[in-house]
């Protein structure tokens, strides 16, 4: 696949570049007004200009992270309404495109989020359990045409096997982002090529690759150590056959990066563009089949204009 870039972190572009109150940082409710559709514009618009000004694919998720039934709960929206703003989220960023004039190549992601923000062991799903959870988002961005699911900011192998069976269900294509932790660790404490190894075992395979958002480079570069082995005997990962699988496995399934300009628990603004987009083009040696590289927290269309400069070196 073509080098492709994504756009940003939309909920803190939304909050700090165009000034949006995003209760439960919930993108999808500006759907509900004038101004918040106006908003959800103006934030993907520079991203459509990046990609046409420099002829590199984008990959534009949809505003419904948030979307799914607890998080709609909590801000008083039942399933019905959910279906609903699910489906309009991907008819706008759709339209978005379309009124771009067509200067890019442009695929829609149709984005699924946790159902929690925390690992807590009494609160984590089984895999059949978040596949009944998620079917019902995943069923509704299918239906509206995106080209791909994308399960975000997953913290462990059991929440995302759950979304790639329902993707699979229903025959759409799917991709997994983990995230993972200062430690370089998933939140349930794998390692990000344990994490990838299980879900393909539990789902054949089926995802069409994994990445990583909502963490820093160098956070990132310490999970691909860890999963390699290469860090030293401390590593929670052996140089045994088992590591070694899970080695490969990394090397072969990990397609992409969406990452924050600024390390866990860092309260300032983090990289600056070109700062953040050279870490995350430094990542391209650690990781042989990576082709999707973009934005998480903190980032919006500097670092991603950054950015896909730096992947043209």
């Amino acid at each position: 696949m073509a080098t492709t870039i994504t756009d940003g972190g939309i909920e803190t572009a939304l909050t700090d570049r165009l000034g949006q109150s995003l209760p439960e940082f919930a993108a999808f409710v500006l759907l509900e007004t004038r101004e918040g559709r106006t908003a959800l514009r103006e934030y993907y618009r520079p991203f459509l200009e990046i990609a046409a000004s420099t002829g590199t694919p984008l990959m534009l998720d949809t505003p419904t992270w948030r979307a799914n039934s607890d998080w709609g709960a909590a801000l008083g929206y039942d399933s019905v309404a959910l279906a609903r703003l699910n489906a309009e989220a991907v008819e706008l960023t759709c339209g978005i495109v379309r009124e771009s004039g067509g200067g890019a190549h442009v695929q829609i992601s149709g984005c699924v989020g946790p159902r929690f923000d925390e690992f807590a062991l009494e609160q984590r799903m089984t895999a059949e359990e978040a596949e009944a959870y998620h079917a019902p988002q995943v069923r509704v961005l299918a239906g509206a045409g995106v080209d791909r699911i994308t399960a975000v900011t997953m913290l462990d192998p059991a929440e995302a096997t759950g979304i790639v069976r329902a993707a699979r269900t229903l025959g759409v294509s799917v991709a997994v982002s983990f995230t993972v932790g200062a430690d370089g660790l998933l939140a349930n404490g794998d390692t990000l090529g344990e994490a990838i190894r299980l879900v393909d075992v539990e789902t054949g395979g089926y995802a069409s690759g994994f990445l990583v958002n909502c963490a820093h480079p160098s956070e990132v570069a310490r999970a691909i150590d860890l999963t390699q082995g290469w860090r030293d005997a401390s590593s929670p990962v052996s140089n045994d056959t088992y590591a070694v699988d899970e080695a490969r496995t990394l090397a072969d399934r990990l397609i992409g990066f969406r990452l924050n300009a600024a390390v866990h628990g860092d309260d300032g603004p983090g990289d600056d563009a070109e700062a953040f987009a050279a870490a995350i083009a430094g990542l391209r040696t650690l990781a042989p089949a990576a082709h999707t590289f973009g934005g998480c927290c903190g980032t919006d269309a500097p670092h991603i204009a950054a950015l896909a400069a730096a992947l043209r070196h």
